[in-house]
């Protein structure tokens, strides 16, 4: 009689084991589904990005226009001393290649400023950006023009060939036309002066103008002269 009793405890607790692996193991089981659920649904969070924005820095300068620096180089280049047909007064000095000075004759001043072949002599004393203030400047062409003046070939205007760097390289800001605009010839065509009742560039607005680099030294700093970089 013990017999049958021993072996049906021993297939009780047998099947108690089983029943208790397998529920164990499907609680194991449903663990990843559980936690992909807990996810699902949910949008991903992306960084938020701002505009980016340049502001000039400075007193002042929030109204101020950049001032554009490039750089030119011309064959031949030539400073033309230009006078305005008759009944006209205006006078300008213009920079080009020799080669274009054909030009001239078949335009009048206002269409010879749109050519990307005209520039006119810079009447500034500038800074070059990135060089040191005090030692270099930006100076008119017609500090490094010869003296020797030549027939322009319109009947009227003369130039002078300039002496520029051995590099070649001129430089180029834009600047207002009404620094230029008001130029006439002088009394019997001897030189010009400023006449701000006349205005030889009606249709202009900016001006290409040309200038060359010129290191000062100490007795010339602020005198407008010095020695061309070459």
């Amino acid at each position: 009689m013990k017999k049958p009793h021993l072996l049906i405890l021993l297939l009780l607790a047998s099947g108690a084991t089983t029943a208790a692996a397998q529920s164990h193991a499907g609680a194991r089981k449903s663990s990843p589904k559980e936690k992909g659920t807990s996810t699902k649904g949910k949008s991903k969070q992306l960084p938020a990005y701002g505009p980016v924005t340049a502001a000039r820095t400075g007193e002042g300068q929030s109204d101020a226009p950049p001032v554009y620096v490039g750089k030119v180089k011309l064959e031949k280049p030539v400073l033309v001393y230009y006078e305005e047909a008759p009944p006209g007064k205006a006078v300008q000095q213009l920079i080009m290649a020799e080669k274009h000075l054909g030009l001239l004759k078949t335009l009048d001043l206002e269409h010879l400023m749109s050519r990307r072949e005209v520039f006119v002599d810079g009447l500034g004393n500038l800074a070059l950006p990135g060089s040191d203030l005090a030692k270099y400047r930006l100076l008119g062409t017609s500090a490094v023009a010869e003296d020797a003046r030549r027939p322009a070939g319109d009947g009227r205007s003369f130039y002078s060939r300039l002496k520029v760097p051995a590099s070649g390289i001129l430089y180029v800001v834009r600047e207002s036309a009404e620094e230029y605009r008001h130029f006439v010839k002088g009394p019997q065509k001897k030189g010009s002066f400023l006449d701000f009742q006349s205005n030889g560039l009606p249709g202009v607005d900016s001006v290409r103008a040309v200038y060359t680099l010129r290191k000062m030294d100490s007795a010339e700093r602020g005198a407008g002269s010095g020695e061309t970089i070459r």
